[in-house]
């Protein structure tokens, strides 16, 4: 029963996350998409498999998506988008660096959580994107690793954050707070939001590390 109801919990979550961003049908299309694309992987997942998750014929599916890529394209550019969003919004909380990157970290670290199912699926199959699709995908995440960066600078400008290496810290706050999505289950008992607290201080603590100059926690 458990695993039945993960996956319930796991449907209810991806649901959560569809439902202010598509209208019905493409979101019951979508909704089903991502519980196919979840279960089975990119190659794995057939249109029928597809439609079946969503509760429609295949007709239906091409008639509001023009292939497979571009429900895979939809949803990753919504993933990707909603990460951006909150990693935006919680960094302008404050001009203080530290205390934007304690709020920045806490929601980019709990929307892994929260919508893990999501964020996995289209994580790691990227390149199956072609052209154009992956260009725009790209450029989000470049914006990602923007925002994070230019914290990451402006606190080692205020002498905030003793980091020696801005892009390689980067990488790796962002890296920790991704990697969160490939293990977290609906069955954990941790909450999203522990999980960005406990992640804020994480990333405090590597940009400051002890070393001279760092004071991010004065």
């Amino acid at each position: 029963m458990g695993a039945v109801d993960d996956d319930h919990r796991e449907r209810m979550r991806i649901e959560e996350f569809w439902h202010d961003r598509a209208t019905d049908p493409r979101r019951r299309i979508l909704v089903g998409a991502t519980v196919a694309f979840a279960q089975r992987g990119y190659h794995g997942a057939s249109t029928r498999q597809i439609a079946v998750a969503s509760g429609m014929s295949p007709a239906a599916v091409y008639i509001h998506f023009e292939s497979k890529e571009d429900l895979f394209f939809q949803i990753s550019r919504a993933g990707h988008l909603a990460a951006l969003d909150v990693l935006r919004t919680a960094s302008e909380v404050s001009t203080d660096p530290a205390e934007r990157l304690r709020h920045a970290v806490a929601a980019f670290a709990a929307i892994h959580a929260e919508f893990h199912v999501v964020i996995r699926t289209v994580q790691y199959e990227l390149r199956v994107l072609s052209g154009e699709r992956f260009q725009e995908i790209a450029a989000i995440r470049h914006d990602i690793v923007q925002a994070v960066r230019e914290i990451l600078q402006a606190g080692v400008k205020s002498g905030q954050f003793a980091v020696t290496d801005i892009e390689g810290t980067t990488l790796l706050v962002l890296s920790f707070c991704i990697d969160i999505a490939r293990w977290y289950s609906e069955s954990s008992r941790r909450t999203p939001s522990s999980i960005g607290l406990q992640y804020s201080d994480l990333a405090l603590k590597l940009v400051d590390a002890g070393r001279p100059g760092g004071r991010a926690h004065e």
